[in-house]
């Protein structure tokens, strides 16, 4: 499914974000990127979405050299990952049913195919008496699983997500990541960046460690 061989990342500044990384995450994954602030778990994960690009080496993503594609056809490459963030990301003015129905609505589907997925998904997490309500009148928690169901509205084959639980209480974060477990089990491959480590020992023996840019061997005492 991922593929990076011999990735690094460098910015203006000439700081290393990441430094010779090569790693493969199998289709169907449950993997946590975990490492503390200023790892790079977030450069890691912008590099898989092709919102950055690589200084450096082979990235392969469900079969495309995302390294070497053309801009153009970037917004095509995503239609197939799903991607949930920090602070949701949603937008304030439009309701919970609005906010998820805005991936497939770009795209031109038809309102009826639209309305019987928008149901379905918000019925999933959990939200379907909610899809009245606007963001700011949701609880984080509410509003995470809003993002979580715009992000695999399409159904995506890689759903990544950058520290999802950041902002939420530790029973909200367990509900979360249980939430991420049931989206894999359907067969979506799973990326989560997290500063959480013990979190990503709970729910995963996949465990990719970054420390300054490099990969390092995670274990236990770390």
């Amino acid at each position: 499914m991922i593929q990076l061989h011999q990735v690094s990342k460098v910015y203006d500044t000439n700081t290393p974000a990441l430094v010779d990384i090569s790693l493969k995450i199998d289709k169907g994954g449950f993997v946590f990127i975990t490492g503390p602030s200023g790892a790079g778990k977030t450069t890691l994960l912008k590099l898989i979405f092709s919102a950055e690009r690589p200084s450096k080496g082979e990235i392969l993503v469900n079969g495309i050299n995302i390294a070497r594609i053309k801009p153009p056809l970037i917004p095509y490459f995503r239609r197939k990952i799903g991607v949930v963030f920090q602070d949701f990301m949603l937008i304030k003015r439009k309701t919970v049913y609005e906010n998820v129905a805005f991936a497939l609505d770009i795209l031109g589907m038809k309102r009826k195919f639209v309305k019987r997925k928008v149901w379905q998904v918000l019925k999933w997490v959990g939200l379907l008496q909610k899809k009245d309500s606007l963001p700011p009148c949701l609880s984080g928690g509410e509003q995470q699983r809003v993002a979580i169901a715009r992000a695999i509205i399409n159904n995506p084959v890689l759903l990544l997500a950058d520290e999802p639980t950041g902002n939420l209480d530790s029973a909200l974060s367990i509900e979360i990541m249980k939430l991420f477990r049931a989206i894999n089990a359907r067969g979506t491959t799973v990326v989560i960046a997290t500063h959480n480590k013990s979190m990503a020992e709970k729910f995963s023996e996949n465990i990719i460690y970054l420390d300054r840019g490099h990969l390092k061997e995670f274990s236990h005492a770390q």
